[in-house]
C-alpha cells in the first residue's frame, strides 16, 4: 500500500481561502499603520507613540503575509 497521503480538496480551499483572506487583512493593517505613522501629529498621542503604533501595525502586517506565503508554499 502506498505512503501517499489523502488531501481532501475542500480542506485545501479552506486553507487557501483563509490565507487569502488574512492577505487582505495584512494589507489593510499596513495602511493603517502606515496611516497612523503619517498623521501621528493629528492622532492624539504623541509622536513618539503613533510612531511606536503604527510600526508595530504595520509589523503585524508583515508577519500575517509571511505567514500567507508559508500556508500558500505547502499548499
Amino acid at each position: 500500500m502506498s505512503d501517499l497521503l489523502q488531501i481532501d480538496i475542500k480542506q485545501v480551499r479552506a486553507a487557501q481561502n483563509a490565507s487569502h483572506y488574512l492577505a487582505r487583512l495584512a494589507i489593510l493593517m499596513r495602511w493603517a499603520g502606515e496611516g497612523m505613522t503619517a498623521t501621528a501629529s493629528r492622532s492624539g498621542l504623541t509622536p513618539a507613540q503613533a510612531q511606536s503604533f503604527g510600526l508595530a501595525i504595520t509589523w503585524a502586517a508583515d508577519e500575517i503575509e509571511r505567514q500567507c506565503i508559508t500556508i500558500d508554499e505547502a499548499i
